[in-house]
């Protein structure tokens, strides 16, 4: 009963997670209303010395599209502006073999309020660096490309075979980043001991996550394989003399699933709160396995500034 009870638990929790990121987009789509009920953004095209017109207007389109996914309501790319407003412009040099990329915003004044570039090593690459720049100019960020992140983490377990309802790990991995996907390597320690029972459960595995949106804010789902090794033991007696009436074990293969939300994804820091479920491909004798784990976890990255160096 209280197994069961903690599994609803989790489960309000994935729910309630779920209807936070609705709620959030909801109240993006509003604001996007709201905009278009005055006055658009205008992205401009400026100087493109030595890159073709057609390229040109091609990275402008991309902009577009990801200042749109950040909820910016913005018309679609002009070569001149007549009105008054809050205008972004798109900027392409060529400087030898390489392409200088800038974006920046302007108030009416046509004063600069923040710009943000990259160099990169060929015209093709504008296509993958464009939504790592955009989400650097719209959230005051410095312009970067995570290679990779330590994570560290700690959870909550429910629905072990012992009899205790809930109790504590430890998670560590390395993450693959990218902004619509990840790569994780992930391993997992927990464990629960009482007087007379005691369980324990490992994981290693490797897996990936998929983000739903490129905001600064995501919901996340993913999945993986592992190896995962599970022990299980009851003990009887008092003090000195206790000894163990039953003992379990296993290593085997096994798949796990997550649903989490990301935090501060345009920083080097990161926070996740996630909710996953493991699930062996094997059982304790008679007693099933499927740890299912509430955690928060800190992630460190490994980056690389852009600034005027290739992106690649």
């Amino acid at each position: 009963m209280q197994i069961r009870l903690i599994f609803h638990v989790l489960i309000f929790l994935a729910v309630l997670l779920i209807f936070n990121s609705h709620h959030a987009f909801c109240r993006v789509e509003a604001t996007q209303s709201s905009d278009a009920l005055n006055q658009s953004a205008i992205l401009l095209i400026g100087d493109h010395q030595g890159v073709d017109e057609t390229d040109v207007q091609n990275a402008a389109l991309l902009v577009v599209k990801e200042l749109r996914a950040q909820g910016i309501t913005i018309g679609d790319p002009v070569h001149e502006v007549s009105v008054s407003a809050t205008v972004y412009r798109v900027v392409l040099r060529r400087s030898g073999e390489k392409i200088l990329f800038r974006l920046s915003q302007e108030d009416s004044a046509g004063t600069t309020v923040i710009e943000r570039e990259v160099l990169l090593a060929d015209i093709e690459d504008i296509a993958s660096s464009t939504s790592r720049l955009v989400l650097a100019l719209v959230h005051r960020e410095p312009v970067i490309s995570p290679r990779s992140f330590l994570d560290v983490g700690v959870f909550g377990t429910a629905g072990s075979p012992s009899n205790e309802v809930f109790f504590f790990g430890a998670g560590f991995g390395l993450s693959i980043d990218r902004l619509s996907y990840s790569v994780d390597i992930t391993g997992r320690l927990s464990s629960a001991d009482t007087r007379n029972r005691n369980f324990y459960f490992h994981s290693m595995s490797v897996g990936g996550r998929s983000y739903l949106r490129k905001r600064n804010r995501s919901v996340y789902i993913g999945g993986g394989l592992g190896m995962m090794y599970t022990e299980y033991s009851q003990t009887s007696g008092v003090l000195f003399w206790e000894h163990t009436t039953h003992y379990q074990e296993k290593l085997g293969m096994g798949v796990y699933g997550v649903l989490g939300i990301e935090f501060l994804r345009s920083s080097h820091n990161r926070l996740t709160l996630e909710l996953r479920v493991d699930r062996p491909f094997f059982t304790l004798e008679s007693r099933d396995v499927m740890p299912i784990t509430l955690g928060v976890t800190f992630s460190v990255g490994r980056l690389s500034h852009l600034g005027r160096r290739s992106l690649f």
